[in-house]
């Protein structure tokens, strides 16, 4: 019989809101290098893992860092439908 079980997985979370203090924040939450660039489509940071490894977050998005240190970019409202906040 095939049965179903669920874990529970805590990420930690920051938001890219460029205010002062959020860049050195995101550095030392991700532990890469970023840049910052100003676009006609508006602001948009860039965490810098390699060459060809760049992780794109646009004002206002979250950088999730996973259990296992991996990482990646979603909005408040997607990352919400995954996971329960915890205070």
């Amino acid at each position: 019989m095939v049965k179903l079980y669920k874990k529970n997985v805590y990420v930690q979370t920051i938001k890219f809101d460029n205010t002062a203090g959020n860049h050195q924040a995101i550095i030392e939450f991700t532990g890469w290098p970023i840049s910052v660039e100003y676009t006609s489509d508006g602001v948009q940071l860039r965490v810098i893992r390699g060459a060809y490894s760049v992780l794109v977050a646009k004002l206002g998005e979250l950088i999730v860092k996973g259990a296992d240190g991996s990482l990646r970019v979603c909005t408040r409202e997607a990352l919400e439908t995954e996971y329960e906040l915890v205070e």
